[in-house]
């Protein structure tokens, strides 16, 4: 079995016994991740080591993600295939973790008691010490307090691309979106300090870590309980002093809070990406306003307007939802239209599913055929991979920089990697390539999503970072 999100192994010649061998399976979002890699730190502060087969584990985690059905029920489904070994191996330690744990804390210690831990949103920090109260103990122990405080010092980046690391700089989400889950399952937005977080960047930068993805659940609403003047652009800025990091980013971004100061910031900050995932779901205002997103379509234009007026080559993404409750064909064209009038880069489609505890799923009837759903979501991404084929061809005959990531997937003879706005670059592959170098790549063909060329000597014509930042 292949862990879902491969994290770093720390080599010792130490022989670990199998108690303390822990294996981990992440889904959902990158959040999720962060946490796994948090989880895993804590652990090996306390003499776990990380294992990437099952079979060699004492400890088995699943960090679980409650936004789609489908990953709720991968996550349970994986764990219930240890139930046999569970009764053969007593001292193995089974445990759920994240969003479906905290969601569905009571459900699942009575579907599946053979499980040791439960473990919520905002009690991971205790993880060891949970795993040690666990052991011997007949029932589940649940820990799935909201009001706990998530306590953490990182020190190193245990990501699986040493040269990129996630970073939280808040948890929780004040918003009420009819179709989320989100709220109650990492409960209201509390911000971290700006000091701790610029504190752990650097750290993370002495660690060989060159890019950053700042992240939240509305990660532009950052700081609005720590005082006047405490944004996320006082994070882009704190990172702009910082040696070492050369990209920063953020996600995921809500079109309420994209405030001027932040977009100047942007603009002004020469390591922040020249990209933006600003999430619109609905084209429609009636929709908006059932989904309780709190604008409406020409509140989302004039925000675009305004990142186009400071940074005028910004790489959009958004998200968008079909077949939402009472949907109508022409609320749909309006998501349509939507596409075409902003241009966007890249768009991500999905098929709306009642989630339970959410407004929609218990007010809000799922009258939108399964059908007309698929032939919605099929429609959509086809005006987005238009306008992003579209937005693509302006690069042919450019250079741009490019981070290296590896080879392709889909071609072992190529290698991949992403431009400063975040695009995906594809060039063949030279001896000397390495994982988290910059090269230089002329481009030379063009997809929906994707630029690909031949790696160049020069500078590049679509600049990443200056050129005293290049290494």
């Amino acid at each position: 079995m292949k862990p879902t999100y491969s994290m770093q192994t720390v080599a010792t010649d130490e022989v670990v016994p199998k108690s303390r061998r822990v294996y981990f399976e992440v889904f959902g979002c990158q959040m999720n991740k962060l946490d796994a890699e948090l989880m895993l730190e804590g652990m090996m502060q306390r003499g776990y080591q990380l294992v990437h087969d099952p079979a060699e584990a004492g400890v088995i985690l699943y960090n679980t993600c409650s936004v789609r059905e489908r990953a709720e029920e991968r996550a349970v489904m994986r764990m219930t295939s240890f139930k046999r070994r569970k009764m053969e191996e007593p001292d193995l330690i089974l445990g759920l973790t994240g969003c479906v744990a905290q969601h569905k804390q009571e459900e699942l210690s009575d579907r599946a008691p053979w499980i040791d831990l439960i473990i919520g949103t905002r009690e991971f920090d205790r993880l060891p010490d949970l795993i040690d109260e666990a052991r011997g103990e007949s029932t589940s122990l649940l820990a799935t307090d909201m009001d706990s405080p998530l306590e953490f010092v990182r020190q190193r980046n245990l990501g699986p691309q040493p040269w990129h690391a996630y970073v939280s700089v808040m948890r929780g989400c004040d918003m009420v979106c009819t179709y989320c889950i989100v709220p109650t399952t990492r409960g209201k937005e509390v911000s971290r300090p700006p000091e701790v977080i610029l504190d752990e960047v650097r750290r993370l930068a002495d660690d060989g870590v060159k890019e950053i993805t700042f992240l939240g659940q509305t990660v532009n609403s950052y700081g609005k309980r720590l005082g006047a003047g405490i944004g996320l652009d006082t994070l882009l800025r704190g990172v702009e002093e910082i040696d070492g990091i050369h990209r920063c980013h953020f996600i995921t971004s809500h079109p309420r809070f994209m405030r001027p100061k932040l977009i100047q910031a942007m603009a002004d900050c020469s390591k922040v990406m020249n990209y933006l995932h600003l999430p619109v779901q609905s084209g429609s205002d009636s929709m908006l306003a059932r989904m309780k997103r709190t604008y409406d379509r020409s509140f989302y234009l004039q925000s675009i307007e305004r990142l186009r007026e400071k940074m005028p080559d910004i790489t959009l993404a958004t998200d968008f939802i079909v077949g939402f409750p009472g949907e109508t064909d022409a609320e749909f064209e309006d998501s349509l239209t939507l596409v075409e009038e902003v241009g966007f880069d890249h768009g991500y489609v999905f098929q709306y599913s009642p989630r339970p505890g959410t407004v929609s799923a218990d007010h809000l009837q799922d009258d939108i055929d399964l059908e007309i759903k698929k032939e919605r979501n099929h429609a959509l991404l086809e005006a987005l991979g238009k306008s992003g084929k579209s937005r693509n061809e302006r690069f042919l005959g450019r250079k741009v920089e490019v981070i290296a990531e590896g080879t392709s997937k889909s071609d072992d003879t190529r290698w991949a990697g992403r431009a400063r706005d975040h695009r995906t670059v594809i060039w063949p592959a030279n001896d000397d390539e390495k994982p988290g170098s910059f090269v230089v790549v002329e481009v030379d063909r063009t997809s929906a999503a994707t630029l690909y060329g031949k790696r160049v000597e020069g500078p590049s014509e679509v600049p990443i970072l200056p050129p005293e930042l290049r290494s």
